[in-house]
Parts: C-alpha cells; sequence; structure tokens
C-alpha cells in the first residue's frame, strides 16, 4: 500500500469510528434511566459488523439463483431489486444477529433496549459497508456518508427493534408474538427498500429525506413514549 493509499484508509477509518461514535452515544441516550453496559453496545456493534457476512451470503444467494448481484439499470427493475433484494437481505441479516443473540442478554430487560441494540447492530453494519465505499468517495462525499448511512440503518433497524421488543415484554400471545416481530421486520425491509430506490433514482432524493425524516420522527417519538411509561409504572 502506497502512502496516497494509506492516507484514504486512515481517512476513512478516522469517518467511519467518528459517526459510528456519534450515533452509538445518540441511541444510547435514549435509554436514560437504565442505560446498557458499554461492553454489551461494543458487542452488538461488533455483532453488526458479522452481520454483513450474512448479508454477503445472501447477496451471493441471491446471484447464484441468476438475480442481478447489484441494481440493475432501468426504474422498474431497481425498485424491484431494491424491495426484494436489499432490503429483505440487509434487515434480515441485522434482525438474524440481534433477535439470536443480543435479544436473549439479560441486560434485555425493558423495551427501550430493542431500540437501543437494535441501533448498535446496525451501526456496525454500516461501519463495515461504509469501509468498502468511503475509500473510493472524495473526502466531501465521504464525510456526509459517514455521518447519513450510520443513522439510516439505525432507524430502519430500530422498527422491528421496538417492535420485538414489544413482542417479547408485552405480547400476550404466541400469535401476537409472532405478528409484533414479523410485521415490523417486514416494514423495515420494505422501508429500507423504498430508501435505496430514492436514492438511487433520478430526481427521488426528495423521497429519501422524507423517509428519513418519518423514521426520525417515529423513533424519537416512541423512545419517549417508552421511556415514560416505565418512568411513570416506577
Amino acid at each position: 500500500m502506497n502512502a496516497t493509499d494509506f492516507a484514504t484508509t486512515l481517512r476513512a477509518l478516522a469517518f467511519v469510528v467518528a459517526g459510528s461514535l456519534f450515533w452509538l452515544q445518540y441511541f444510547d441516550l435514549k435509554d436514560s434511566l437504565r442505560p446498557e453496559p458499554r461492553r454489551r453496545l461494543l458487542q452488538a456493534f461488533g455483532l453488526g459488523m458479522l452481520a454483513v457476512g450474512i448479508a454477503w451470503a445472501g447477496y451471493a444467494a441471491v446471484a447464484a439463483a441468476g438475480f442481478p448481484s447489484s441494481p440493475p439499470p432501468g426504474a422498474g427493475d431497481t425498485i424491484l431489486y431494491c424491495l426484494l433484494v436489499v432490503g429483505p437481505i440487509e434487515e434480515g441479516a441485522k434482525f438474524i444477529v440481534a433477535r439470536a443473540v443480543c435479544f436473549r442478554w439479560r441486560e434485555f430487560d425493558e423495551r427501550i433496549d430493542g431500540l437501543v441494540y437494535a441501533a448498535a447492530v446496525a451501526l456496525g453494519f454500516a461501519a463495515v459497508e461504509n469501509m468498502l465505499f468511503l475509500r473510493a468517495l472524495p473526502w466531501q462525499t465521504g464525510l456526509v456518508r459517514a455521518l447519513v448511512s450510520p443513522l439510516t440503518h439505525s432507524l430502519f433497524a430500530a422498527v422491528w427493534g421496538f417492535g420485538t421488543s414489544r413482542a417479547l415484554f408485552a405480547a400476550k400471545s404466541r400469535a401476537s408474538r409472532f405478528l409484533w416481530q414479523a410485521l415490523p421486520l417486514a416494514a423495515a425491509m420494505v422501508l429500507h427498500g423504498a430508501y435505496d430506490i430514492a436514492v438511487l433514482l433520478d430526481g427521488a432524493a426528495p423521497a429519501a429525506a422524507a423517509v428519513v425524516t418519518m423514521l426520525w420522527a417515529f423513533v424519537i417519538w416512541n423512545a419517549r413514549r417508552v421511556v415514560k411509561r416505565v418512568h411513570v409504572a416506577g
């Protein structure tokens, strides 16, 4: 690796670390009553990084089945690819590691934790994704991506994070427990796909901003509602 490549890689790493730490702290502050142990947040972050491997396997399976390995040209094909491939694979990968590991920890003991751990997993996923992209981008574009990409991944994950925590802490029947996990996960997949469609299609950037703004408002409102309920109950 020459000096230029090293400097580019170091800059990308700095952007990734700064963006990840900023948003990890942001989502951790949503759990102000009983903050999660730092080691658990870092472990969840690491699991999110490993989830990229699951997503890679999903993309490889799709390619082996004869589907494109990247968004195809043409608006219609791009829409189908984002909704049927990108959203399901990436949200599914993040959900698998969170549900199999993080949501089984002893520290996962209140509904707001669904947001915190889902966000931490998503941030780890976004960190690896950014490292793969940032070296090829101008520093100005890379800085924006380093701040925006972790947020968007976290907001999509927050949908199934809230749903799963409700399923585990409030659902009264096996059917409702299943639905509170499956339906938010499906919604997150669709929202993720819709966001990518808006990013990829010409002239659709305002729609991408609208998706992020809507989800951010949902996360803030729901986090305050859940924390307030715990505070009143306590």
